[in-house]
């Protein structure tokens, strides 16, 4: 790696730490967030942060990847913990996100696209709102809220990551299933938290672009 490229991935580990120490208040303070003891968001953060930016880094892209990976951090907690992704973070995520891609195609134009990413966020949230009105027990009503967001940030590079970032989220929540379901700690009508999945879905589509032409 470039010396650029480890002093960026040090400043972002370092500045990683300190957001998750934030998001670890925030979330204490919120009335339908998590209490967590201290080190757990931080060593979280840090590390999705840092790997973010050494994998991307000098990409323009590298705002999405950080973006991503807090929501993971912040969001995820919190599903994991109370099987919940409360609203106060999920909905003002959808105005960030936008503008986080405005930002990013005007200081880099044609890195993506910002009305296919309107477009696949749109068809997402309907998509998943269908589901969840039709089986609420599959999904829930925080994802629909969390997938506008997830949508912008992955139908901004293409319709292709966005399809492989679902695609992956629903892998990995059928193996969380099956791996619970083998160590007795689940059965066929437990519910688990599919926004952690959502979330992993799409920072590893932004964080690691090479993996759509590798699995195409």
């Amino acid at each position: 790696m470039h010396p650029a490229g480890i002093v960026s991935a040090l400043v972002g580990l370092l500045a990683g730490a300190a957001a998750g120490a934030v998001l670890r208040v925030l979330l204490g303070r919120l009335r339908r967030g998590v209490v967590l003891r201290p080190g757990v968001l931080e060593l979280c953060s840090a590390v999705l942060t840092g790997a973010g930016v050494a994998l991307t880094w000098p990409a323009p892209t590298v705002a999405l990847v950080v973006w991503a990976g807090l929501l993971a951090v912040a969001l995820g907690a919190v599903d994991i913990v109370h099987h919940r992704l409360p609203d106060a973070m999920t909905l003002p995520a959808i105005p960030i996100t936008a503008v986080l891609l405005v930002l990013t195609g005007w200081a880099a134009p044609g890195t993506g696209s910002l009305l296919i990413a309107a477009l696949v966020a749109a068809v997402l949230t309907g998509l998943f709102w269908a589901v969840a009105s039709i089986a609420p027990s599959a999904i829930g009503r925080g994802d629909v809220k969390l997938v506008p967001s997830l949508g912008l940030l992955t139908g901004y590079l293409s319709v292709a990551s966005a399809v492989l970032a679902i695609t992956i989220a629903f892998v990995l929540g059928a193996a969380v299933a099956l791996v619970g379901l083998a160590r007795r700690r689940l059965t066929m009508r437990s519910a688990i938290p599919f926004g952690p999945c959502l979330l992993a879905g799409t920072w590893i589509v932004l964080t690691v672009p090479g993996f759509l032409a590798v699995v195409v």
